[in-house]
């Protein structure tokens, strides 16, 4: 290396283990070096493919052919739409048990064949039970990677990127569904599920191709300070360069601890604690509202004609699952991102307007109007979810990150995305179909999550 040009080198083993560091003698840090920056934005991306899985979105546009096609009761086929839930939360159990333990790019190959045995077999046997197992399996196989990918941008992410990249986390689970939806209608069901089993076969051609190194648990990001003060050229040359470290030989808690040791230390965080049942509140509004959002918009808001509410769904998703994430992560990056004390803000004040859409609600019965509150409402709300996950990233020690992804969407699965359709359905069972007091109560939830924000904002603000 030519040390007149004050690079930083390195070289690996073809296992992905760091062989050799050179550091600028001027840098008095030890054991730093680069990762490829335009393979880490191309990780990034195959990694968001992973959960564009379109069979989710083919399965609700294919209700009645997969009911035929199974000789399903009503009963059956209503267990069927949340079955998947099941294997997410057995996935979620798992993913928290080996989460720290395994090669995370081995798990993630392993887990993509399963997901690509879960959607083949429906399409060669007619089984229902077989059917209700490969979903049960797809959960299962789709977990680990949604609680590791906020894991991975925290630890490989680009620097001055990392609040656009984990906003971006939510955008291919909607996009695909999105997409899935479309393919069954103009197609089938069958053909969108073969479409994703050659989907999965080139993403497990990349991650074979992969190095190791994008995926080593020991690999730390190093922020970077200026060893010299007096030096401001020096400082200069590494404003945008992302320098990291392995710990693997400096901290034992990147050791075999066990899952009970990281959980304690998770919940130690009040940081943690807080932001985690912020996000738990959110994911119950939004799983009650993609339940009943149809069902309200036909008779509450007396949206009756099926077209007319499809066209409703279509923009409501397009700009909230897909507009929100966008907007808020360039708005977050611009405040500091979510590791700074203004991270918090963002979601505060994003919760105050949702708060203020959902109220209105009350007040509206203009088809257009509602339509248009609850398009606020999610936009604000989508922005949070992502801030949110970043929030829970930073709340604890880098080691920790994989067993607090784990935690929190087990969590959020069992807590929040369970419970809210039961919540909506008890309230309407109470105050009836026509009513909108069900939504608004459902939707006000979030004032649980503005008090946990609160306490978030005060808890970043001490540090």
């Amino acid at each position: 290396m030519n040390t007149e040009k004050n690079e930083i080198s390195s070289t690996t083993s073809p296992n992905g283990e760091i062989v050799q560091i050179t550091n600028k003698k001027d840098i008095n840090e030890n054991n730093l070096f680069q990762i490829d920056r335009k393979m880490r934005w191309f990780i990034f991306s195959i990694l968001l493919l992973c959960l564009g899985n379109l069979d989710q979105g083919a399965i609700s546009a294919s209700t009645t052919e997969i009911k035929n096609y199974f000789n399903m009761s009503d009963r059956e086929l209503g267990s069927f739409g949340g079955i998947s839930f099941l294997g997410t939360t057995l996935g979620g159990i798992f993913s928290l048990s080996i989460i720290n333990k395994f090669n995370r790019k081995y798990m993630i190959m392993i887990l993509l064949i399963l997901n690509t045995l879960s959607i083949f077999i429906p399409t060669m046997i007619t089984s229902k039970k077989l059917l209700m197992f490969c979903r049960i399996l797809s959960g299962f196989a789709q977990s680990f990677t949604s609680i590791y990918l906020p894991v991975w941008v925290d630890q490989f992410g680009i620097s001055n990127k990392k609040s656009i990249m984990m906003s971006l986390i939510s955008l291919p689970s909607a996009l695909g569904y999105l997409v899935g939806n479309i393919f069954a209608v103009l197609t089938s069901w069958q053909t969108t599920f073969n479409i994703g089993i050659f989907m999965n076969f080139f993403l497990f051609i990349c991650f074979y191709s992969f190095d190791n190194l994008y995926f080593l648990k020991t690999i730390i990001p190093k922020k970077i300070t200026n060893p010299d003060e007096n030096n401001n050229n020096t400082f200069n040359e590494f404003d945008d360069i992302s320098l990291f470290e392995d710990a693997s030989g400096i901290s034992s808690t990147f050791n075999n601890l066990s899952v009970w040791n990281h959980a304690k230390k998770c919940f130690k965080s009040k940081l943690f604690r807080m932001s985690n049942l912020g996000l738990i509140c959110l994911l119950f509004i939004l799983s009650g509202l993609q339940f009943w959002i149809n069902d309200f918009l036909e008779n509450t808001v007396k949206i009756i004609d099926k077209n007319e509410r499809l066209i409703y769904f279509i923009i409501i998703i397009l700009i909230t699952m897909l507009g929100a994430p966008i907007t808020g992560g360039f708005i977050m990056q611009k405040i500091g991102g979510y590791e700074s004390k203004n991270g918090i803000l963002l979601p505060f004040y994003c919760c105050i307007i949702s708060l203020i859409f959902s109220n209105l609600l009350i007040i509206s019965i203009n088809k257009y109007c509602v339509a248009t509150f609850i398009c606020g409402y999610l936009f604000s709300g989508c922005i949070m979810i992502a801030s949110l996950n970043g929030i829970i990233m930073s709340s604890i020690p880098k080691e920790y990150t994989g067993s607090a992804s784990a935690i929190s969407n087990l969590s959020y699965n069992i807590l929040g995305r369970l419970n809210g359709p039961n919540f909506y359905g008890l309230l309407r069972s109470f105050y009836g179909k026509y009513s909108r007091i069900p939504m608004i109560l459902l939707l006000d939830v979030k004032f649980v999550t503005l008090i946990c924000l609160y306490l978030c904002f005060k808890y970043k603000r001490a540090q």
